[in-house]
């Protein structure tokens, strides 16, 4: 081992468990710490500093160690203020879709109830026709009817559900009818 590796070996020797407690009670995790400390050790060894005296070397390696620290605390809050407002909009977009679904679910539950309450014959017309989705033609078919009683039947729908529905009919109206 040549005589620069010996004394660099020394050096940390000497203060690199010193460095990480020194660290550690800054940044209050060791992990972090050691991980500061060794960054010292490596920008020491790779910059080939030479210090006139052990008192000189003490006091940079203490001093580039709490700048290091400083620096580590700061992009730390940086990085829990970004997390912090992430969960915040997270939480304003939960809260936004939580009312969104419960109005949905509510104004849906009062259609279903609407449809429910149909008269029967008419209550099969609406369903087939807006719920599934099938034309006029498939529905008189499907229900032995003439395609002149689903028509009846339809706008009858439409009405009682108007009717019933008061405030909220022009919302189900762009929904099944657009």
């Amino acid at each position: 081992m040549a005589e620069k590796e010996k004394a660099f070996r020394k050096i940390f020797d000497d203060y690199y468990q010193a460095l990480c407690f020194y660290a550690g009670k800054l940044v209050k995790d060791l992990d972090d710490a050691k991980d500061i400390v060794q960054e010292v050790f490596v920008a020491l060894w790779e910059n080939k500093l030479e210090f006139p005296d052990r008192l000189a070397l003490k006091a940079y390696l203490y001093t580039t160690v709490h700048r290091s620290c400083l620096n580590h605390i700061k992009a730390q809050q940086i990085h829990d203020k970004h997390h912090q407002l992430i969960r915040e909009e997270n939480s304003e977009v939960e809260d936004r879709n939580y009312l969104t679904d419960r109005v949905e679910s509510e104004t849906m539950w009062q259609l279903m109830q609407a449809i429910d309450s149909l008269p029967e014959e008419c209550q099969k017309v609406f369903r087939l026709s807006y719920i599934d989705e099938l034309d006029i033609q498939t529905v008189a078919a499907k229900l032995n009817i003439t395609t002149h009683t689903v028509k009846s039947q339809r706008a009858r729908a439409k009405q009682l559900l108007r009717d019933r529905l008061k405030d909220l009919y022009p919302l189900f109206a762009c929904i099944f009818f657009s």
